[in-house]
Parts: C-alpha cells; sequence; structure tokens
C-alpha cells in the first residue's frame, strides 16, 4: 500500500421504518392515481370518438335534409355558414361534388382518394394537422348525380386529452405532496407505540425490572403486543424471584446435611470410626450425599418441566385411571394412618396431557394430605368435568395452610416453619404447580373448614 493512503468506509445509508412505509403508500397511490389516469384517458377518448363520428353523421343528415327540402342552394348556402364558423378546435370540412356541371364547392384540395364508398366511416390524414391528428369522414350521393362529403378533425379529442394530461401532471403533483404529509404523520402516529416499547426496554435493560410498557387498553396490535411483553416481563421476574428463593432455600436447606457431612469427615480425620461403627457411618455419610442429590435432581425436573420442552409429549390420558392408580398407590399410606379415602371418579375423563407428571401431581397431592391429616379422619378425591375443564380436587382434615402463605409454598424449597422438622425437600408442590402451568391449567388452595381443599383444573385439550 502506497504511503498515506487511507480508506475511509462510507457509513450505509439507512431509511427508517417511517420513511419506507411512507414511500411504499405514496408508490401504490401514484400507481393506482396513473391506472385511473390510464383508464379515464381511454374512456374518454372513445367517448370522444364516438361523439365525432356521431356528429359527422348527423351534419351529413342534416345537408342531406337541406338538400331535400331548400334544394341545393339551401344546402350550399348552409356549407358556407359552416365553413364560415371554422374555429382551431372545432375544424370542418366540406367538399360538394356536381359531375355533370363540374361544380365544386369545398373547403378541401382534392377527393380523398380513400373515400371510395359512401355510408362508412373514413379516417383521413389532416390537412390543418397532418401527421398530429385524423380526419373523419363520411360522404353520400345526392338524388342528381352530386356528392357530398362531411369531415371532422379530431383535433378536439387531441386537444382535451392533452388538457387532461396537463391537470393530471398537476394534481399528480398535489397527491404526491399530500400523500407524502399524510404518510409521514400517519405513520409516525401509527409507529410511536414501538418508540415507546423502545423506551420502555431500555429502562428495563437499565435495571429498571419493576417498569412496565404503557397502554392505553385499546385493544389494537401494538396494545395486545405491550401486554404480552408485559405478561412476560411478568413471568421473568417471577422467574428471577424465584431464582434467587431456591438460591437462599438451597443454602438453608442443603446447609444442614453438608454441615452434618464435613462434620463427620473431621471427626474420621481426627479419630477413625471402629471397624464395627463403619458401616453406619457411611450410611449416615451416604444419607447425606442422598439428600443433596435428590433435591438437585428434583430442581432439575422442575425446571424441565417449566421450559415447556415435554408439551410435545401430550398424548391423550384417561385422567380417571391416574385417578384409581393414585388412589391405590397411597392406600397403603392411608391404612397405615388409619384414614379413610372418600373417591368420586367418573367411568372416564380424557385429556391432552403428559401422563406421568400428571400421575406424579396426584401422587404429591395425595401425599401431602395423608402426610398433615390427622389419624381418623378423611381425605377426598374428586374428579368432575366442569365446561371444557376436568377439576381435580383434593380435600384433607389436617392443619391447613394460612392464607398468607399459600402462594408461597409453590416456590421451590420453601417449607412452612411448623413442617420443616418433618421430611421432605419442600419441592412436591412446586413440581405440581409446574405441570399445572405445562397444562395451561389453574389450582388454587382453599380452606375445607377444617384442612385444606387443592383445586386443580384441567383443560380437556
Amino acid at each position: 500500500m502506497a504511503r498515506g493512503t487511507a480508506f475511509v468506509k462510507t457509513k450505509k445509508w439507512r431509511w427508517s421504518t417511517a420513511t419506507k412505509l411512507t414511500l411504499f403508500n405514496a408508490g401504490v397511490l401514484v400507481f393506482c392515481f396513473l391506472l385511473l389516469l390510464a383508464f379515464t384517458q381511454w374512456m374518454s377518448g372513445r367517448f370522444m370518438q364516438e361523439h365525432i363520428e356521431e356528429s359527422v353523421k348527423s351534419e351529413l343528415s342534416l345537408l342531406v335534409s337541406e338538400y331535400d327540402i331548400d334544394g341545393r342552394e339551401g344546402m350550399l348556402s348552409l356549407i358556407r355558414d359552416r365553413v364560415a364558423d371554422n374555429s382551431p378546435e372545432h375544424e370542418r370540412y366540406y367538399r360538394f361534388e356536381d359531375m355533370k356541371t363540374g361544380l365544386v364547392i369545398s373547403n378541401l384540395k382534392a377527393w380523398p382518394t380513400l373515400a371510395a364508398a359512401p355510408g362508412k366511416t373514413y379516417y383521413l390524414p389532416s390537412p390543418a394537422h397532418p401527421g398530429k391528428t385524423r380526419l373523419m369522414a363520411r360522404w353520400q350521393s345526392l338524388p342528381q348525380g352530386e356528392r357530398l362529403l362531411v369531415g371532422f378533425d379530431e383535433y378536439e379529442l387531441h386537444s382535451m386529452q392533452r388538457k387532461l394530461r396537463q391537470s393530471a401532471s398537476v394534481s399528480l403533483v398535489i397527491v404526491l405532496l399530500l400523500a407524502w404529509i399524510a404518510g409521514r404523520f400517519i405513520t409516525r402516529t401509527a409507529l410511536r407505540p414501538i418508540e415507546t416499547i423502545r423506551h420502555s426496554v431500555g429502562q428495563i435493560m437499565d435495571g429498571d425490572l419493576r417498569h412496565r410498557i404503557p397502554h392505553q387498553d385499546s385493544g389494537d396490535e401494538f396494545d395486545q403486543l405491550a401486554i404480552t411483553l408485559n405478561h412476560m416481563l411478568d413471568r421473568i421476574s417471577r422467574l428471577i424471584a424465584g431464582i434467587e428463593g431456591t438460591t437462599d432455600n438451597i443454602a438453608h436447606d442443603l446447609r444442614s446435611p453438608l454441615t452434618r457431612h464435613r462434620a463427620r469427615l473431621e471427626a474420621a480425620l481426627q479419630e477413625r470410626p471402629t471397624e464395627a461403627d463403619w458401616p453406619q457411618w457411611v450410611e449416615k455419610n451416604l444419607g447425606d450425599i442422598d439428600q443433596v442429590l435428590s433435591t438437585f435432581q428434583a430442581l432439575l425436573k422442575i425446571a424441565r418441566v417449566d421450559s415447556g420442552v415435554l408439551r410435545k409429549e401430550f398424548v391423550t390420558v384417561d385422567l380417571a385411571k391416574l385417578c384409581h392408580d393414585a388412589v391405590e398407590y397411597v392406600e397403603p399410606l392411608a391404612e397405615a394412618r388409619d384414614i379413610r379415602l372418600g373417591v368420586s371418579i367418573p367411568e372416564q375423563a380424557s385429556l391432552q396431557g403428559h401422563r406421568d407428571l400428571l400421575f406424579q401431581l396426584l401422587i404429591n397431592v395425595l401425599d401431602n394430605a395423608l402426610k398433615y391429616a390427622p389419624s381418623g379422619s378423611r381425605v377426598l378425591l374428586l374428579c368432575e368435568q366442569r365446561h371444557d375443564k376436568w377439576l381435580l380436587r383434593v380435600a384433607d382434615q389436617g392443619p391447613g395452610i394460612p392464607k398468607s402463605e399459600r402462594l408461597r409454598v409453590f416456590e421451590r424449597l420453601y417449607r412452612l416453619d411448623s413442617t420443616r422438622m418433618m421430611p421432605g425437600l419442600g419441592l412436591g408442590l412446586s413440581l405440581v404447580h409446574a405441570t399445572v402451568n405445562l397444562h395451561h391449567g389453574e389450582i388454587t388452595l382453599l380452606d375445607a373448614g377444617p384442612g385444606l381443599q387443592v383445586d386443580v383444573l384441567l383443560p380437556r385439550r
């Protein structure tokens, strides 16, 4: 490369969406205007040609009638008057010939050679505007052997079309100007919500995660987009809050087994377990490790359900059969705790869903009910149709859940203070909630008076 040579990168010109839409709308408008102009000119040309041809026929018929009434002289007098009244916009040509006497009265130099037969319309070269317009002519034989030709110049047609094109050119400039102004205004007005969305997204990216896109409840497409984006942001906020809560709960719930495991290892370094204590020592450490692994496996399962990828595994499921299988599965636990199971299940309840997850949902809810219900009480399982959905209801007579805690129990690893000493990971209801969301259903926790009532609504399709 030669010394002193430099390459400058030119900035590529980019048109805004508003400009592109304005140009597109103006282009469509101009195209339609030109199409309408061409159609108007074609129609007006046809109309004027028919009008001129009809005028030629009428003029020839009038002169022949004058010949029949007032004779030759009356007709010739009328022809002279017509020739005298000629104007550049209305050029008329006449030629009267008497082959016997040789009398010729005409403002045409000679009889057109193309006009061979009478009663037909001929298009002849224009004497006044050669090469530009034509002469539309007809002729007729008269009773005494004379012949009369009448011709009208098409200059009026061309003049009218020229004026139409001139007017259209001026109109086109006005239309383009108005189209540009109106297009810019309408396009900018229509795209203003996009700028609002962009500004709001910029605020959110700058760290204001609570900010939401404003909308006017007008119901238009941009309003629907803003509502959808706000729902997405709400879900992201819930997921972030869930991650933060899960992190805190993991730190709290896993600290105990890991602390115990570390304490045993440190104790083993100071004093090696005896051969008799060795199996029990290993078993305790394996139990702590299994608890940690079970927690992470359950968290990964919930994350997979939350992702929605399992929706492609949906099949037609008989919810009634799943209910019977779940009751059969938990029946030994109910008998061991002396709890009666009340069941109300239809013969068939088909829906589209994930069979394994729905079965796990039933097991988790029933297991919670049996775990916290007192001995000698009753647990109810109900399955019935509600319009286009299936209702699953599990009600127990246990202590229930306080209203202030009913939303938090769906958080991962969240456990009530009164239940922390009981076995479990605090992930059962989290998986239930994720499964219900995967099926686009609803879950509600209600007072059973006494006890807890869990209602799950699942769409049939």
